[in-house]
Order: structure tokens, then sequence, then C-alpha cells
């Protein structure tokens, strides 16, 4: 749980920081992936690497596109499939909230020594290969009962 409230409050103090940029995280997040990519991608692709719904991701590309940040066009390959690509003023958007995102990062981490960044990366890795790898339902359905709680 306290990976998940270090998360939560990163997420908190990220997202006030970055208000003046009017982007919502996962609309600064699809952003970062088509930045990321270098190439468009559909709609599904960003959506997995995301991992939110189709339906939540064409909600948030509407947005974007509204904004100017997105266009979707016809795959070239497959007309029934678009491709997403970043406009210039979502270029610009990225080019303006990145850094500040990894300057947050960086202050976030100024405590620790480099070998404890590479030693935390390296939990990180790991953590995130079992969230991979694993079965969450039957976890959850394997997990013991809880005793009787105890009154204080």
């Amino acid at each position: 749980m306290a990976l998940v409230r270090t998360g939560e409050a990163f997420i908190t103090a990220a997202n006030h920081a970055l208000l003046p940029h009017r982007l919502s995280a996962g609309g600064r997040q699809a952003l970062a992936v088509l930045d990321g990519a270098g190439h468009p991608l559909s709609p599904t692709a960003i959506a997995e690497r995301l991992l939110v719904t189709t339906a939540s991701m064409t909600s948030l590309l509407d947005t974007l596109e509204r904004r100017g940040l997105v266009t979707r066009s016809p795959d070239p390959d497959d007309r029934r499939k678009l491709l997403v690509t970043l406009t210039a003023d979502g270029q610009q958007a990225v080019d303006a909230f990145l850094p500040e995102i990894v300057a947050l990062q960086t202050a976030t981490m100024a405590g620790l020594t480099e070998a404890e960044r590479e030693q935390f990366r390296r939990t990180l890795a790991i953590i995130r290969e079992n969230i991979d790898t694993l079965d969450p339902a039957a976890v959850a359905a394997a997990a013991p009962p809880r005793g009787t709680p105890r009154r204080i």
C-alpha cells in the first residue's frame, strides 16, 4: 500500500503543478505516448499502453482532437482503422509539460543516492514484471479469509 500511496501522492502533486497546461493526466499521457512512439499510433495501441479501455480512449482522443492537439486519419494500410498523430500544437504541449514532469521526478528522488535510485528502478521493474505475469483474480480468490477483527 505504501507504493500505491506514494504514487498517488506524486500524481496529485504533478497534477497540481501541471494545471497551467489545462490537460488531464490521461491527456498528458496520451500525448507523451505519441511523442515517444515517434510515429502515428492506432487508438487501440495508445489505449493498451495507457491501460485504459478503447471507449475511454475514444473520449480522450475526441477531447484532444477538439483542442487541436491530435488528428485522426485513416490508416493507409487498412482504411477501416485510424491512426492518431500529434499536431504541431500537440508537440508544443508535450515540449512544455514533459520537462516539468522530469523536474518533478528528479526533485522527488533527490534524497536518494545514485545507487539507491538504481536499486529503486530495479525493484520497480521486478514489481512490474510480477504484475504483468500474475492473474489478479486468481490471487484474490486464493487469499485466506481475514481472522477475527481485533477490538480496540
